[in-house]
């Protein structure tokens, strides 16, 4: 019996969380399975042509969404609705290009910063 091909899609590949799949993935990949970590330098994934070229090159079947305009805590005070309103472009065109590619699953994880602004190093997750 020949099992189908999963291609799993990373967005935000280099970030804390694509990193750790990466590192999960290392020790426990299977044969039915690609996995691809998008990086910025891959995709500009605010551009609609760009993000549906990145679908249309990988084909993938399952997507996990990572990737955000992130800037640290003092950045996001200064100017909280333009980085809502870009991850929130960036979302609806991963969405858009899933829904239209026929991906089966999306799971979407945003987060724009998740560091507390004060506490103590190393932290304790």
């Amino acid at each position: 019996m020949d099992m189908e091909k999963n291609v799993i899609l990373v967005t935000g590949g280099s970030g804390l969380v694509g990193k750790g799949i990466q590192m999960v993935i290392k020790s426990d990949m299977r044969e039915a399975e690609e996995w691809i970590f998008l990086t910025s330098k891959d995709a500009n994934l605010l551009n609609k042509k760009e993000t549906f070229d990145v679908f249309d090159k990988y084909k993938p079947t399952h997507v996990i969404h990572l990737a955000a305009i992130v800037g640290g805590l003092y950045a996001h005070i200064g100017a909280n609705c333009e980085f809502f309103r870009k991850n929130m472009q960036m979302n609806d065109n991963i969405l858009e290009a899933c829904h239209k590619t026929k991906v089966k699953k999306l799971v979407s994880c945003l987060s724009t910063c998740i560091f507390p602004n004060k506490t103590s190093y190393p932290i304790d997750e």
